[in-house]
């Protein structure tokens, strides 16, 4: 585990850093400040001013707690919009009266006691002593069986504190150091709903600045360990209670009825879930004398002595209230892949457009967003009833298949594909086609595993090559590496499976790997590839074998590219990098010649631009240019050879082309609003600045170090390093 006291001292020096260029904030002074009364004023690099910060740190524990807290402040202007919806009823008032403020806060107790409600008040109490705002998390999103995801965890609250996706690292190794370094420059709540291991916790209990409210149901010896003293739930308090019952039961006064209605409320156990339940109930008893001493009447009457049977009892009087169509709707929905449905999605599976308003009017539904969900108690009674699932499962997978199709047709039809594709593949929606996918990319996940459960391989490798054009234009590998994993094993089950379908599949998992940094995996998958590869093409086009060749050839020198950059992210030796260069440089020749002799326009697009980045790497910017003269390109892909070209002419000392050559690609990628190459560009401008003695560079350097270091970002190091070559008297 990564050592955190180390993280904060490096923190603290990136601060020290920046603010030597004038890129600092009154946190970033406070930092300073400390650093200079325990260290002095001498000048050193990040790195050694880490160091001697670490050493102190650890030599006096009273400085050290003072220089966490100040650097928690550092980015607290970037607070995460999130907020916890707080509901508008009472509970537990004495808690709430003197509300937990540091570490970690359990908050134990049954289904339906009101945890997590709890927490959210609790949060909303001590905001203010939380700059950087408050986080929620549900676990049990990320949590499969024994399984759990902690890297979508990790995203997850990243991208909360305003994190762009397209700048969160793939890999484990560079997620995890991103991940330390936001939270320990951030003083935040957060909210972790369904915990039910310690190790779930400590993702987060070692940020001590911050004050983590997490919720169980079962408070087992691991998580007593964790807070022996946790917060006990059964239900709410009694005023509490009568407020939520009143906020449920519509025309309905119960305060009109006290006596009746506090027996009511304790026959709910005051638990929420059952107090909501019978508002509901009492709310369709609109207009009766005495609607709450009836309705106990009918309890006695039937048998109803608890919070269960309330809960039962409401949910047969609710279902009884419904048409049959809504009624078989409700059991489709408690099946939906993810249990979020929106109403196309709702619409296809149940084959009924209109059905869903009646579950919303019933009460049925929490909304999010365009997104909606049968509450857990309707879900949970709906699974028992009888319909025809297979039939509504088909629907909804024709649906999202049909739609996926046609968005990676209407991105690139030209794009290499090996699934079968469906005779309906137009764009007819009015979003963008690319966003339709980013905004179903959870669903297409589960839709591709479940499709391979119940051996519908052909549609599971349908929805994941669709999903390429997602990954293909706005990153999501990670989610990409367990598609492709059901997309691999889709092919190798079906026995129709056509010629080039499976070396496809291992070429996708295997890139997705490699960008995940699982290099051994992904070289496996390549080599399985490459030996199916080899063989002759039985039956499938020649063109099309040829064709895979050269994409394998593609993927297999970004493979050796992928792990030269780390080898020298971890200072290896020279040697061992260019070895790796010289084999990606290698795959990506053959590329190109295979896709010369098959005159593949938009192969030969992309392939040489690949080679000449590698060559300069190489340290052979001539062949680069030689290179990129042998290929046209057009729109986006045009402004990434300019910078290519600019490149290997600073390389080359020719500065002046190198400026004609990045305006290019400044003017385009601007005009065209590419923002995922932002970081590249700006880096290029600064080594640029640099090479033509600007004193302008140092600013151009300090400001990217600035902006990286505050949302974590791995380049970070990088413009650190260049800061500390520059002329010192450019610096402040």
């Amino acid at each position: 585990m990564v050592d955190l006291l180390q993280v904060v001292v490096d923190e603290a020096a990136k601060a020290a850093a920046t603010s030597a260029v004038g890129a600092v904030s009154t946190a970033g002074r406070n930092v300073v400040s400390l650093l200079k009364e325990r260290l002095g004023t001498g000048d050193s690099g990040k790195d050694a001013l880490s160091s001697r910060a670490l050493a102190a740190a650890r030599a006096d524990k009273e400085w050290a707690d003072r220089l966490i807290e100040a650097v928690s402040e550092l980015h607290s202007e970037n607070a995460s919009t999130a907020t916890a919806g707080i509901e508008n009823f009472r509970n537990h008032l004495a808690i709430l009266a003197d509300p937990p403020r540091t570490g970690l806060k359990l908050i134990v107790g049954p289904g339906g006691s009101g945890k997590t409600e709890l927490a959210r008040q609790i949060a909303d109490q001590v905001q203010a002593d939380f700059p950087s705002g408050r986080v929620e998390v549900s676990l049990a999103r990320y949590r499969d069986g024994d399984e759990f995801d902690a890297a979508a965890v990790k995203r997850y609250v990243l991208e909360e504190f305003g994190i762009p996706r397209g700048e969160i690292p793939v890999d484990d190794e560079q997620l995890d150091r991103q991940f330390l370094s936001v939270l320990v420059t951030r003083s935040f709540v957060l909210i972790l709903d369904d915990v039910e291991l310690a190790a779930e916790l400590a993702l987060f209990t070692r940020f001590r600045t911050s004050l983590v409210l997490a919720t169980a149901s079962r408070y087992g010896r691991e998580l007593k360990a964790c807070d022996p003293q946790a917060i006990e739930l059964r239900g709410l308090d009694q005023e509490g209670a009568r407020q939520l019952l009143t906020d449920f039961c519509g025309k309905v006064r119960p305060s009109e009825e006290p006596v009746e209605s506090d027996l009511l409320i304790g026959l709910c156990d005051r638990m929420p879930l059952a107090l909501r339940e019978v508002g509901v109930t009492l709310a369709g008893r609109a207009g009766e004398t005495r609607p709450v001493a009836a309705l106990l009447d009918e309890y006695r009457a039937t048998g109803v002595v608890d919070a269960e049977g309330v809960i039962q009892d409401s949910l047969r009087r609710t279902f009884a209230r419904l048409s049959d169509a809504a009624v078989e709707a409700c059991a489709l929905l408690a099946e939906h892949p993810g249990g979020f449905f929106t109403r196309a999605t709702a619409a296809a599976m149940t084959g009924d457009p209109k059905v869903l308003d009646e579950l919303i009017a019933a009460q049925l539904t929490h909304q999010f967003g365009d997104w909606y969900s049968l509450t857990i108690l309707v879900g949970q009674y709906a699974r028992g009833l009888t319909a025809d699932r297979n039939a509504g499962f088909d629907r909804l997978l024709a649906h999202v298949r049909d739609t996926a199709v046609a968005a990676d047709f209407r991105e690139n039809p030209q794009r290499l594909r090996t699934y079968v594709v469906p005779s309906k593949r137009t764009w007819d929606l009015p979003v963008d086609h690319i966003d339709w996918l980013e905004w179903h990319r959870t669903l297409i996940g589960e839709l591709v595993k479940l499709a391979w459960l119940r051996h519908r391989h052909k549609e599971a490798l349908q929805l994941a090559g669709a999903f390429e054009a997602l990954v293909n234009k706005r990153g999501y590998w990670r989610e990409f590496v367990e598609i492709s994993d059901w997309a691999v094993k889709a092919v190798e089950a079906d026995k129709d499976a056509k010629p080039g379908q499976l070396p496809r599949a291992l070429m996708m998992r295997g890139k997705a790997r490699f960008l995940a940094r699982w290099f051994p995996a992904a070289r496996e998958d390549l080599d399985k590839a490459a030996e199916i590869l080899a063989g002759p093409a039985v039956g499938i086009a020649e063109r099309r074998w040829h064709t895979l060749r050269a994409s394998l050839a593609e993927f297999r020198g970004r493979f050796h590219e992928e792990h030269a950059d780390l080898l020298v992210h971890r200072r290896a030796g020279k040697a061992e990098i260019d070895r790796e260069l010289g084999e990606a440089a290698r795959q990506l020749r053959l590329a190109c010649a295979i896709s010369t002799e098959l005159e593949d326009g938009p192969a030969l697009a992309i392939h040489p631009r690949m080679l000449a980045n590698v060559l300069i790497k190489l340290g052979e910017p001539n062949e680069a240019i030689a290179v990129l003269g042998t290929m046209t390109a057009e729109g986006r892909n045009r402004a990434r050879v300019e910078m290519v070209y600019a490149n290997a002419y600073l390389a080359l000392g020719e500065l002046s082309e190198a400026r004609a050559r990045f305006a290019s690609a400044w003017n385009q990628l601007t005009s065209q609003r590419a923002t995922q190459y932002a970081w590249e560009l700006r880096e290029l401008q600064a080594r640029l600045m640099t090479a033509e003695r600007d004193p302008g560079a140092i600013d151009i350097w300090g400001r990217l170090a600035y902006d990286a270091t505050q949302i974590g970002h791995p380049r970070a190091d990088r413009y650190f390093t260049a800061l500390e070559s520059s002329p010192p008297d450019r610096r402040r």
